[in-house]
């Protein structure tokens, strides 16, 4: 007897295990048909019920419809749009759709019912269904048969422009697998997530993806209706849904487009990869990462992976370290098209991409002495890798060279105004009589060269200072005892200790993993007291020291070890994390 080469009852269980990460990524699939068939105007609406819940009752979604105004399915496309493996689009390398399983496999991952209706301009509603309850008891193994239909009142009655010429609308039955089963608290889930799936949908820029309106709501007497608004980890896009800046950019485009070809086959046939950065604008930084839109900034840190204007992937990728707080303050978005999906790994699902990580070049050489430039000549994907890696790093580092000189903020030396530490550090050391190597050697110095010291200080703490502001701050300066400032150098010292005219001059180290992993953080903290605790801990090091110049060098040596250790066991820290 023959036998079906998938047997129905058991594979269309296999395939409720999918990989979607969540709701909001099932429905995706569905948005990207109604995006493909030209809807323009695309509804997510809920049903919920009253069930009983031990002692409780509670609302539950029972139904989940999605409606779009796109161009509809004939009879004959509807006859397939529920079979596993097949569709209009199969193996197509234009658009969003390819691999002919994203209506079912999506909906099934969802629930146990999924319906089809579907009309053309001046046709007949068309009508389809999937239930998996009824497969696995009748041991089904063809597709339910088209029927015209009219579309229930319950749906004409909540769906607004449902009368348009042609349309579509899915139906979700029997929801046993969603995120959540209460419409309000699914839909902010929902909203978090498509927002950015489909940004360049939701903005006003017609460029690349052409705008679209998704609305999320209920039904019901307690109504709820989110229109989606785009959340752009770029940050360029108006409107957005960023709070208290929904109609502005608050990040300013890093450079220009880079646009490379990249090798799909053996052949020589190219296609062209996009990457796209950006950088916060100052005044936005300077709002802080406890501000509502630092907190926004941190939901989006990572980069992003577009493919025919609809986010594929979002994350870190091993390129970077997320956990450093200003890593928050840039964006990056990487555009291809689909026939670049071998070389990027996309998911039959568009869940993700696999296998684009950080690749060194010196490293893999390294790894690979005999044989590194034949391997590069061989795997395209490899090439692919290599340059997304470095104009990755390039940029990433002359972008974080910004963000950290502005990220010092409030505690850099070319302010007028001490902090709260350098404040109580100088009014303790008022009246000290104890000499110390910064008062021997500002005792050598006359008075001009001490300004022209802090003068040098202060400019490059801070460029935009005109020269009577610099004038000013390096005449309060010159009477501190002690003051702090930062740096950058390789190496163990997570802190040195240098003098400027007869100040004695704490300067962190921002290369340091303490600076990165410790003190940075809580710069952005709401409250200063950690920060201002560091502080002083580490100027009455710094005053410790200058007292003890005669142990110059051994007190070298052991700031010297103490940092090398303090990095090693930092950086040991960073793996567990």
């Amino acid at each position: 007897m023959n036998k079906p080469i998938i047997p129905a009852k058991t594979a269309i269980q296999t395939f409720r295990d999918a990989g979607y990460r969540n709701t909001a990524a099932a429905l995706a699939e569905i948005i990207d048909n109604s995006i493909e068939a030209n809807g323009k105007n695309i509804q997510v609406i809920s049903y919920e019920k009253e069930v009983q819940v031990g002692k409780r009752t509670m609302s539950q979604i029972q139904e989940i419809v999605t409606y779009d105004d796109g161009r509809g399915m004939s009879p004959e496309v509807l006859s397939i749009c529920l079979q596993f493996g097949n569709g209009t689009r199969m193996q197509s390398r234009k658009g969003m759709g390819r691999f002919g399983i994203g209506l079912p496999n999506a909906s099934i991952s969802q629930a146990k019912r999924v319906e089809v209706y579907s009309w053309q301009e001046g046709g007949q509603c068309n009508y389809t269904y999937l239930d998996l309850d009824e497969i696995i008891s009748q041991d089904l193994h063809h597709v339910n048969p088209v029927t015209q239909v009219d579309l229930p009142n319950k749906y004409v009655k909540n769906i607004d422009g449902v009368k348009q010429k042609s349309g579509t609308v899915v139906v979700w039955k029997k929801c046993d697998r969603l995120d959540i089963a209460r419409s309000k608290t699914l839909f902010r889930g929902l909203e978090k997530g498509l927002c950015r799936v489909y940004r360049h949908y939701l903005d006003d820029d017609d460029s690349y993806g052409e705008q679209v309106k998704i609305t999320l709501k209920t039904t019901g007497t307690n109504k709820i209706e989110y229109i989606l608004k785009a959340n752009d980890p770029l940050y360029l896009m108006t409107p957005n849904n960023v709070p208290g800046y929904e109609d502005k950019k608050t990040n300013a485009m890093f450079g220009d487009v880079i646009s490379f070809p990249v090798e799909y086959d053996h052949d020589g046939n190219t296609s062209n990869v996009e990457i796209r950065f950006s950088m916060a604008l100052p005044e936005t930084q300077s709002l802080g990462g406890s501000s509502p839109l630092g907190q926004h900034y941190r939901h989006n840190v990572g980069i992003s992976f577009v493919r025919s204007a609809r986010e594929i992937d979002f994350g870190v990728f091993n390129f970077f370290r997320a956990e450093e707080e200003r890593q928050r303050w840039w964006g990056c978005e990487i555009r291809f098209d689909p026939i670049l999906d071998e070389l990027f790994g996309v998911t039959n699902n568009k869940q993700s991409i696999r296998g684009i990580r950080k690749l060194d070049e010196k490293e893999y050489k390294t790894d690979h002495p005999e044989d590194w430039k034949e391997l590069f000549e061989q795997d395209l994907r490899l090439k692919l890798i290599l340059k997304i890696s470095k104009y990755f790093q390039h940029n990433n580092k002359s972008m974080m060279d910004t963000i950290n000189s502005r990220g010092v903020g409030k505690r850099k030396t070319s302010d007028k105004e001490p902090d709260k530490p350098t404040k109580i550090a100088n009014k303790e050391l008022e009246g000290h009589k104890q000499n110390t190597k910064s008062s021997i050697e500002g005792n050598t110095k006359s008075e001009s060269q001490i300004i022209d010291e802090w003068k040098v200080q202060i400019e490059a703490g801070d460029q935009t200072l005109t020269d009577n502001e610099i004038e000013e701050i390096a005449e309060v300066k010159k009477e501190y005892k002690i003051e702090k400032d930062f740096g950058e150098w390789p190496g163990g010292q997570f802190f040195s200790i240098k003098v400027t005219g007869g100040t004695c001059v704490l300067v962190l180290n921002r290369m340091h993993p303490f600076f990165k992993d410790l003190y940075e953080p809580m710069l952005d903290l709401p409250n200063d007291k950690f920060v201002d605790s560091i502080d002083l801990t580490l100027m009455s090091y710094a005053r410790m020291e200058d007292e003890l110049y005669s142990r110059s060098e051994e007190l070298d040596e052991i700031r010297e070890i103490w940092g090398r250790h303090l990095k090693n066991f930092l950086l040991e820290l960073r793996k567990d994390a």
